[in-house]
């Protein structure tokens, strides 16, 4: 993994996989996927090594390098790699081998032109403008008329577009007004995504005390999908910690051996 520790980048079939950003890049169209340092060693040494079973132990050890971790580890971060590449059209990426390891098929990292790069369509509207601009009429008593007749669709064809223009402006600064307004409430509030021995956790961007992350690897489940740790209130050492079970919110706040915290 000697472009990993140097932050370097590597090409694997169809995908660039970026070590310092982490991210793992569709070649054809850009598409890409953003993952942790562990995932995306998962998904180096699976395609570095295409076609053959790769050992839950060798994953855990190759891939967490030194840190203590359990098996749901190595499932929590497949189950996050799949779900990412999902989102990109990439359903099939990473193979299970029962009571074995894990797997990715030389036939994944081959481009069969499914994801094609977007290219700019013109369209029929604009091709019509081109035929018309490029026949000149014979200036004659009819096609004077029929000319006329042409200006005065293309005047309400202009009247529309106006409108139509006039709504979408709208529509944009609606859209920019929202933004703006989930960027400052991200900012007020520090919400920030961070990763515990590889479990997804949204925090407030303050380090999580080690009280805190020993409550979340001790109850870590395969049925939990996300860990949320926030602190009682400013200055406060106590954390209230929940997760998402399927899809039902569970507070594990009760397990961390922390001071209690008295809020005002």
């Amino acid at each position: 993994m000697n472009d990993e520790v140097n932050g370097g980048c590597k090409r694997l079939g169809r995908f660039d996989v970026d070590f310092a950003r982490r991210t793992i890049t569709r070649i054809s169209d850009g598409a890409f996927i953003k993952a942790s340092r562990s995932e995306t060693l998962i998904f180096t040494l699976l395609a570095e090594a295409a076609n053959n079973t790769i050992y839950r132990e060798v994953l855990l050890a190759e891939c967490w390098q030194g840190k203590i971790v359990t098996n749901n580890s190595l499932t929590v971060a497949i189950k996050n790699l799949r779900t990412a590449f999902t989102k990109i059209g990439e359903h099939k990426i990473i193979t299970t081998e029962p009571k074995l390891g894990y797997c990715i098929r030389q036939t994944a990292l081959i481009d069969d032109g499914s994801h094609p790069p977007k290219n700019n369509v013109v369209s029929n509207e604009d091709k019509n403008i081109h035929v018309i601009n490029e026949t000149q009429p014979i200036v004659n008593l009819e096609k004077k008329e029929n000319l006329i007749h042409q200006e005065l669709d293309d005047v309400t064809v202009k009247k529309t577009r106006s409108r139509n223009i006039k709504l979408l402006d709208i529509i944009i600064g609606l859209a920019f007004f929202f933004t703006t307004l989930i960027i400052c409430y991200r900012f007020l509030f520090f919400v920030d995504t961070t990763s515990v021995e590889g479990l997804p956790v949204i925090y407030n961007g303050i380090d999580l005390p080690k009280p805190v992350q020993n409550a979340i690897l001790q109850n870590d489940n395969s049925s939990i999908s996300q860990w949320y740790a926030f602190p009682m209130s400013k200055g406060c050492n106590y954390y209230q910690l929940f997760s998402i079970s399927n899809g039902h919110f569970v507070d594990f706040s009760s397990t961390v051996k922390q001071e209690i915290c008295s809020v005002k």
